[in-house]
């Protein structure tokens, strides 16, 4: 047996069975990438501030004042990587809590930016933490300060360490709105004596459609735990932000008058082919505004630089006191862009003019608004070709395309109009997986 130096519990590793010496060269190899990039993370914990008052708690230091207060309560663990995942989890941990009146919600992330959203939209949440690295060292002082009954896991982030210590205690494990995507697939596939090992460590794995299922038993999941539930952001799109938010909003950021468009999550290498298609629009005699949303707002001070040297006036979100008269407006804050969708006449959602694979599109089709994206939607290749079908999508194949769908959409309120309601009509069409993911969770959390 192997025993690592562990701030609680050793596990031990017996490296004389497979499964043992998958994991033993797993833990291995983590902790040499750990150790050869170890200069990249100190010298982002001094120059980044996202980074900082997080390191320890990553290694698994849980402050006690941070911990769930201790009522004796069984405690259900929601893990949603990020912010897209965490607004997902809004209306799952709303309905986990009311179904299960006598359990307390953990819910950890690995951002700063999902756990701000924990923060300020999920109160039904009595404890915040972030997801430590996947290292027996790190992960045992993160159950222990959880005691988890059971695990459920947004989307599929499979972490075998975590698994493996969860799976060692008898903890049960729930992926919920699970995708594999075919990229996704094909770098599992050739790891799949690990991950056959590692799924058989999960109870339960729902699935946003039969196409995932598959993939997902092709990887090594039993059949027999595996089932399709739809896709929660569906159901996320049904309920629109809350009536404070929306007030808060028209307050600092009246209904301009000339027409807008919205350039929403977007990403690295992005801004530098949106801010010269803007510079062209502007020239057209509607004088359309550009709101522009990064994905992370920590990069507004590089896009700012950005901005300038393309020649446009910006203003910054967290500076305005209800008067936007400049044609660009930074949004530097995270929380809003929900709210803001509902000036635009058309939205171009980003991640996708750039490999990222897209963000989410549905959204802005909620409030009955087409969508332009680019060819790199891969994480959201269903809704996309559902929003595409239905007519209330477009999808664009470069930058010179884009300018000239939002030269015509911006043009044609009426044509904006036809498709956004097409849009918005492809949300309650495929809801319901909230209701499905409840009742395949209940029979396990209930006999817990």
């Amino acid at each position: 047996m192997v025993y690592g130096v562990s701030w609680g519990p050793a596990i031990p590793i017996p490296v004389q069975t497979v499964r043992g010496r998958m994991h033993l060269l797993y833990y291995v190899t983590l902790s040499l990438l750990v150790l050869i990039t170890l200069p990249i993370w100190i010298w982002r914990y001094f120059t980044t501030p996202k980074y900082r008052g997080t390191l320890l708690r990553r290694l698994g230091w849980i402050p006690v004042a941070e911990r769930a207060p201790d009522r004796g309560r069984p405690r259900i663990w929601l893990h949603a990587v990020s912010v897209g995942e965490a607004m997902a989890a809004r209306a799952l941990a709303s309905r986990i809590t009311a179904a299960f009146p006598d359990h307390d919600l953990v819910i950890t992330t690995v951002t700063r930016t999902g756990q701000q959203v924990v923060r300020d939209k999920i109160p039904e949440a009595c404890a915040h933490h972030f997801l430590t690295l996947d290292l027996p060292v790190c992960v045992q002082p993160l159950v222990d300060a959880i005691q988890p009954a059971v695990l459920i896991i947004m989307e599929t982030e499979l972490w075998p360490g975590l698994f493996r210590v969860l799976a060692r205690r008898g903890i049960p494990i729930c992926v919920v709105n699970g995708r594999i995507s075919p990229r996704s697939f094909k770098r599992y596939h050739a790891i799949r004596r690990l991950t056959r090992r590692l799924l058989a460590d999960g109870r339960l794995y729902l699935m946003q459609s039969p196409a995932d299922a598959e993939r997902l038993i092709a990887m090594g999941a039993p059949r027999e735990r595996v089932q399709v539930t739809g896709n929660l952001k569906y159901d996320q799109a049904m309920n629109p932000p809350d009536a404070a938010l929306l007030r808060r909003l028209e307050a600092r950021l009246p209904a301009p008058v000339a027409p807008v468009w919205i350039a929403a999550s977007t990403h690295p290498g992005e801004e530098e082919l949106l801010l010269p298609i803007h510079r062209a629009l502007l020239a057209h005699p509607l004088a359309p505004r550009l709101i522009l949303v990064p994905r992370h707002p920590e990069r507004c001070a590089e896009i700012l630089e950005r901005i300038g040297k393309q020649g446009l006036i910006c203003q910054r979100f967290s500076q305005l006191q209800g008067d936007w008269n400049t044609p660009l407006l930074l949004v530097d804050e995270i929380g809003w862009l929900a709210g803001l969708y509902r000036l635009a006449r058309v939205v171009y959602i980003g991640g996708s003019l750039v490999p990222r694979g897209g963000q989410n599109m549905l959204e802005p089709a909620s409030w009955g608004v087409p969508v332009l994206f680019g060819p790199h939607v891969f994480n959201f290749r269903d809704i996309a070709a559902q929003l595409i079908q239905a007519g209330g999508a477009i999808q664009v194949a470069s930058p010179a395309d884009l300018h000239t769908r939002l030269n015509a959409l911006l043009e044609s309120p009426e044509t904006c109009r036809t498709m956004g309601e097409a849009a918005r009509a492809v949300i309650p069409a495929n809801a319901g997986a909230l209701e499905r993911t409840l009742d395949a969770l209940g029979p396990l959390v209930r006999n817990l």
